[in-house]
């Protein structure tokens, strides 16, 4: 837990930095995390936007979210593919499936909340929202328990990115409990 929390506090540091810079020189976002590979859906999905160069907290709220809704949405309907395929195949990588298409819906109902909070000018929570959207994820990621590799580990992968860059935009929201 503690290096997750230290791997979470350098990428929001890396993100702030790189949204002070981007800012100052009318760049668009760029985070760690979207720099590893230039053909990450993460890395698209920020640059591919006309409005990231010059977006302020609320637009850029929106990409992100909004990416990561997308991107949930697709995936989720990617798993049901992989299910629909995988009849008459392993019952316990179908069975691991299915619990991913729940986790799914979970996490696209997160982020469709904050989507929703953008909508009604409420910026509350948005980090409490990518991170439960995040956890929905992980929770599928894991459900293959390590037994098998789970098919969706690259969608996974992308998405627990993105919604790291949901909750590192939703540090520019603050706010007290």
């Amino acid at each position: 837990m503690a290096i997750f929390a230290a791997n979470v506090t350098l990428f929001i540091l890396c993100c702030f930095i790189s949204l002070a810079s981007a800012a100052r020189h009318n760049r668009p976002l760029k985070c760690a995390e979207t720099q590893q590979t230039s053909t990450s859906a993460t890395h698209t999905s920020i640059y591919s936007d006309p409005w990231a160069a010059t977006a302020d907290r609320i637009v850029l709220a929106y990409i992100a979210f909004g990416n990561a809704y997308l991107n949930s949405s697709n995936t989720q309907a990617q798993i049901r593919i992989k299910i629909t395929d995988n009849k008459g195949g392993k019952s316990n990588v179908l069975d691991w499936l299915k619990s991913c298409t729940g986790h799914y819906s979970n996490a696209i109902g997160a982020l469709s909340q904050a989507l929703g909070n953008l909508d009604s000018d409420s910026y509350y929570g948005f980090d409490k929202l990518s991170i439960e959207a995040q956890g929905h994820v992980r929770n599928c990621e894991e459900s293959f328990n390590g037994t098998t590799t789970s098919p969706m580990t690259k969608e996974n992968g992308d998405l627990i990115k993105l919604t790291g860059i949901c909750y590192a935009v939703a540090q520019l929201f603050p706010y007290t409990d």
